[in-house]
């Protein structure tokens, strides 16, 4: 096991100057008098530190619950870094490998009906190139009516939606010749990702991700599962209608895998800090695969495994958002300076524009 990275999370760095941290102060308490926003967590790293962490709001309404930096806040499509960082860790260790053949690793084979004789690889999976679509006749009852963890394990709900005679099966669920691997955002490409960890860990992947990635680094109050809480402990999700905010229920969906984590501002900052520093402090990825997975960005046209390449206030960074019912979240990272912002809601509110505030305000001479 790998000794806590307390150093880099305990500790406050004085890299930025108190006006700039008070500046960011008042950037979010601005943000909070939305009516629509229940809770916001921010989190600021610099030069490798973390230098604000805060959580402010309320993570249930009802029963005037304040939310906190250990809060667990659903953070959607964000849990795509973390599923990322396991599939890198068995790449890593040699028991995964990235232009290897899915149906090497799967229980069955997965084949697209338009493709027949072509492969899927475990890359164009991170890179959402495999051809495996989300259909949304099937997806759409769970992405609008919650009803908490899923029902089915991977195993069972992937081979009725990608193999012929399952429940779920349709030619739909693929891309057909006109655009075949070509990008197309794939949730369920990253259950795949998510099934490959267990057979070939022979672990679930919730135990995986605890035993490899959360439990090393402290990482208490994360989650893919909500079983895993105390659902009093995680915030809940609030849609806006007719002026009010309506709690509907724990988001739930079979590609968990793809965007049911539950994580505290306080860990996924120790899990992004761990990895901008992981040249210099135990982590359970090496620096040479954190490079691999986010290189030094070039040009706005760069993308990484998982990770997109977004502008900010003239500054490149990798990026990566989350939006579901009552929920948003959103991270930015700057690999070569050691810097980033991330900030969680519970409420639909956009991000982008605060992102973009707290950047200028803290990184803006960079």
């Amino acid at each position: 096991m790998f000794r806590l990275l307390s150093l880099f999370f305990v500790v406050f760095s004085g890299a930025l100057n108190a006006v700039s941290l008070s500046k960011v102060e008042d950037i979010v308490s601005r943000k909070m008098l939305n009516p629509d926003i229940p809770a916001l967590a921010v989190s600021i790293i610099s030069s490798g530190k973390i230098v604000h962490l805060s959580a402010k709001g309320f993570s249930d309404l009802d029963n005037q619950i304040h939310a906190t930096v250990d809060t667990p806040f659903h953070v959607a499509s964000v849990s795509k870094t973390v599923t990322n960082m396991v599939v890198f860790h068995m790449v890593q260790s040699g028991k995964i490998r990235l232009h290897e053949n899915i149906n090497n690793y799967l229980p069955f084979n997965v084949i697209n009906p338009h493709h027949p004789k072509d492969q899927i690889t475990v890359a164009e999976l991170l890179n959402h190139l495999s051809g495996v679509l989300d259909n949304e006749d099937f997806y759409l009852p769970y992405w609008s009516n919650p009803q908490g963890d899923p029902k089915f394990g991977l195993e069972g709900f992937l081979k009725n939606y990608l193999v012929p005679g399952g429940r779920f099966y349709t030619q739909k669920n693929f891309e057909d010749a006109d655009r075949y691997k070509v990008y197309d955002y794939s949730n369920t490409g990253y259950a795949l990702l998510g099934l490959i960890v267990e057979r070939v860990s022979g672990k679930t992947f919730d135990d995986y991700v605890n035993e490899y990635l959360f439990s090393p680094l402290g990482i208490k109050h994360s989650a893919f599962s909500l079983g895993y809480f105390d659902n009093k402990d995680v915030s809940k999700t609030y849609t806006s209608a007719e002026g009010k905010l309506r709690f509907k229920g724990f988001n739930g969906y079979p590609d968990y895998p793809a965007g049911l984590l539950r994580t505290s501002i306080a860990d996924y900052s120790r899990l992004i800090a761990g990895y901008l520093n992981a040249d210099k402090s135990p982590f359970p990825l090496t620096q040479k695969t954190t490079s691999l997975i986010t290189p030094e960005i070039i040009d706005d046209k760069d993308r990484a495994y998982t990770w997109f390449v977004r502008k900010i206030n003239d500054h490149r960074y990798y990026h990566h958002d989350g939006a579901d019912l009552g929920a948003r979240a959103e991270v930015i990272m700057d690999v070569k300076n050691r810097n980033a912002v991330m900030v969680f809601t519970n409420s639909e509110t956009d991000l982008s524009s605060l992102i973009a505030e707290i950047e200028a305000a803290v990184f803006g001479q960079l």
